[in-house]
């Protein structure tokens, strides 16, 4: 991509994200350009006459998806601008959650997929609401019980929107629905390898990472600085390496997406994206081992979790 079309991308994602341009550094403000693109050309497509004559219920539900997955995007970039780099990781889990549920649910029978979804939500939600009252029954205190009880009826009359909804549209309510959990997900895209290792990374960061505080003792008493140098930048690169791979995946998204929609320009945008995305992913992946902290990526680091 030519830098003065590169720059225009960047700006105009900045100020979508309330994120200042210069806080970008290069290689940052690369990969923002790439995964950016798509999505514009995808609002671009949706103004045209193509998608219009789509008349396809079902479409709202993954412009709303990729609407969501953007925004925790744009925030995941925020982070690893300002160095932030183990929050940006632990926003790159939820932004390959969401995105890896939009390329499930693109897959086989859309229309099947999206009930089973939706359904299973409810399924779920009723098993919650069931295990709280248990849990107030056995207690002393009942005020929860009037709640939990309005719960279930704003619930039960959501899904029968939902119900309703799907049967209009051509579809069919499941009576046992199919729970679509993370690991099914991955395993439903043949990425089960993926969920052993990226994704278990990616929940390290979302709790009190026993490996960090480990790490953190054993550099103190050894006394090295060099030792805690070298620690510190291999956990530094390794979020920014967490956080290219949900970027992958929100590329990836794009990619079926426009596949879905038939926005050609898309998927071949997309297409060509994913490439240079992949690229950073095998530079920084080789400096994790080097123990080095790969530059432009952020001016400073804040030390994290």
């Amino acid at each position: 991509m030519k830098k003065e079309a590169r720059d225009v991308i960047v700006k105009m994602f900045c100020d979508m994200q309330n994120i200042t341009h210069n806080a970008l550094e290069d290689k940052l403000e690369e990969v923002v350009s790439e995964f950016h693109a798509p999505s514009l050309l995808f609002l671009e497509c949706l103004g045209t006459k193509q998608f219009k004559e789509r008349n396809n219920a079902f479409d709202g539900f993954f412009i709303n998806m990729l609407h969501r997955s953007a925004n925790t995007l744009g925030s995941m970039v925020s982070l690893m601008s300002t160095g932030y780099l183990q929050e940006a990781e632990i926003l790159s889990r939820t932004l390959s959650e969401s995105t890896l549920t939009t390329q499930c649910l693109l897959k086989g029978n859309v229309s099947e997929n999206i009930s089973n979804y939706l359904a299973s939500y409810y399924v779920g939600q009723q098993w919650k609401n069931d295990k709280w009252e248990t849990v107030v029954n056995n207690n002393k205190n009942k005020s929860h019980l009037e709640l939990i009880e309005e719960k279930n009826v704003v619930e039960e009359q959501a899904k029968n929107i939902c119900k309703e909804f799907i049967e209009l549209a051509g579809g069919k309510w499941p009576i046992k629905p199919k729970s679509l959990s993370v690991d099914k997900i991955y395993k439903l895209l043949n990425r089960e390898i993926e969920y052993r290792t990226v994704y278990r990374a990616m929940c390290g960061q979302s709790h009190q990472n026993q490996e960090d505080i480990v790490n953190s003792l054993l550099y103190s008493l050894v006394n090295d600085p060099d030792i805690e140098k070298r620690t510190k930048a291999q956990k530094h690169c390794f979020s920014i390496f967490v956080c290219l791979w949900g970027i992958k995946y929100y590329v990836e998204a794009m990619v079926e997406l426009g596949t879905h929609f038939k926005f050609q320009s898309v998927q071949h945008k997309s297409k060509l994206s994913l490439a240079v995305i992949e690229g950073h992913l095998e530079e920084v992946g080789a400096s994790i081992s080097k123990n080095s902290l790969p530059s432009g990526w952020s001016r400073s680091v804040i030390e994290g979790i």
